[in-house]
């Protein structure tokens, strides 16, 4: 069912989830929090259903809706919505993530709950407004109010060196958002130039856009990609990730790695692509060793890390290298490959790090120096982590080998060398993951050892029942992977 009141309720719902939130009694907030991110993801599967469970791309563009606001029209100001085969998975990765992150059980639920809560509900409504985005100055102002929640998550419920690490977080990021304002602008100042109106709509652009010279071009282009390698993030541009991702609560994690990095997955495929098509052929060398690099650096440091969390927080950089890889192939294949690896990413990481977190209630900590002996105490929680690293190496008939193979096939295309070099980081994705599985599950327990089995308890329910959920799509995804690659 996708009208352009499709576009108004995925946007006003997670808002109106919000207000809700401040009504709820504290010792409900939980509840309350899980109940309503799981109606949020069911009624974002219903209204993008035409588009996700289409038979073919042909079927689901007759589902496309894209609508355009007039907001102030002296300055050629609008907003515009667009749901199409991307932004429609973005969204429901967007719900999914939240639901996962609101399972989590944590600190944030006794110390003040109701701001934690709407913070989340904040942060599904911002995500949608930058996913379904086709007008630049939308898509800036819903970009950086991702940042809000996030900054309130690390600075309240964050550990250890958290005020460091949210000064590096907003830094880094509002860094790479002025070079992109100051693209946008340059850019509506070339329609100006072209047409004698004011438009910061992408459709105006592109007809601006398309008679400049490729060499005008650099600069804004250089602008939109910083910002998006920024908030992936590519290597070099990933000093803020492993503190911030280590120190942030676990939900904070979880969105992070599973949702926000999709923010510049998602410009990307919206923005840059469109935009800049001769640029990126000029560069394209560049850019895919930059993605080969990104993968096996970040799985370098993944093989060294003796924190689950932080060999997870570099085993995101290099999967998401990989996503890089499908994008700078340049061909319609590629880019759906690097979405059916997007989700794929998504939901593994999002898995793992709500396994993780699980270790660390019933562990005392996620060291991997020594073995948790998990198997023997917490047996439904060793089959979701073994079920989980499966996905992660890329087991054939799991979603994140469809993926990882469509793009180094279209990859290769491109180039051969940039696509060897990133097929290192696979091996070394085995090397690391079958370190972390072994190291937690298997072996008797170490000096440290786990808390007494008889103290604490296997996964409850509804633990059972999101891991089920998340195995479930990746199973699916394995055997019908065309379903997520539809733009």
């Amino acid at each position: 069912m996708e009208t352009s009141s499709s576009l108004s309720f995925l946007l006003t719902v997670p808002l109106l989830a919000l207000l809700i939130s401040w009504v709820i009694p504290k010792a409900l907030q939980r509840l309350y929090a899980i109940f309503g991110s799981a109606m949020i993801l069911a009624l974002t599967v219903y209204e993008t259903s035409g588009i996700i469970f289409s038979v073919s791309t042909e079927a689901a563009k007759a589902f496309f809706v894209d609508q355009r606001l007039e907001w102030v029209p002296e300055l050629g100001l609008s907003a515009g919505f667009r749901l199409d085969g991307y932004s429609a998975w973005f969204l429901v990765l967007s719900a999914l993530t939240t639901l996962v992150a609101f399972c989590v059980r944590g600190v944030w639920y006794r110390k003040q709950p109701r701001l934690f809560v709407s913070m989340g509900f904040f942060l599904l409504f911002a995500l949608n407004s930058a996913f379904l985005a086709t007008d630049l100055i939308t898509f800036y102002l819903s970009y950086e109010a991702v940042f809000i929640p996030m900054i309130f998550m690390v600075g309240i419920w964050g550990e250890n060196q958290k005020a460091s690490s949210v000064f590096r977080f907003f830094l880094m990021s509002f860094a790479g958002s002025i070079l992109m304002l100051v693209s946008m602008f340059w850019l509506m100042s070339l329609h100006h130039g072209a047409t004698g109106q004011w438009s910061s709509h992408l459709s105006d652009i592109l007809g601006s856009v398309s008679s400049a010279q490729a060499g005008d071009l650099v600069w804004p282009c250089a602008g939109f990609f910083l910002a998006f390698a920024l908030k992936v993030p590519l290597v070099p541009f990933h000093g803020w990730l492993k503190d911030v991702y280590v120190n942030a609560p676990m939900p904070g994690t979880i969105w992070m790695s599973a949702i926000l990095s999709k923010l510049g997955v998602a410009g990307i495929i919206r923005f840059v692509i469109p935009l800049f098509p001769a640029v990126l052929r000029e560069y394209q060398g560049i850019l895919l060793a930059l993605s080969a690099l990104s993968v096996v650096y970040a799985a370098l440091l993944a093989v060294r890390s003796d924190q689950g969390k932080t060999l997870l927080a570099y085993s995101s950089i290099s999967h998401l290298g990989f996503v890089m890889l499908g994008l700078f192939s340049l061909s319609q294949e590629g880019v759906n490959a690097a979405m059916l690896l997007s989700v794929g990413h998504a939901v593994t990481s999002g898995l793992l790090f709500f396994l993780l977190h699980q270790v660390e209630e019933r562990t005392g900590d996620t060291s991997l120096n020594e073995s948790k002996g998990l198997a023997s105490s917490f047996p439904v929680l060793f089959t979701g982590i073994f079920l989980a690293v499966l996905a992660s190496v890329s087991l054939p008939g799991t979603l994140n080998f469809g993926g990882e193979f469509l793009v180094l096939l279209n990859a290769y295309r491109a180039s051969a060398l940039c696509t060897i070099l990133a097929g290192a980081g696979v091996v070394l994705g085995a090397v690391y993951m079958l370190r972390f599985f072994q190291r937690l599950g298997l072996g008797s327990p170490g000096s440290a050892g786990p808390v007494e089995a008889a103290l604490k308890k296997d996964l409850s329910m509804t633990d059972i029942l999101m891991v089920a959920l998340l195995v479930g799509i990746v199973i699916y995804g394995g055997i019908n992977p065309g379903i997520f690659m539809k733009g």
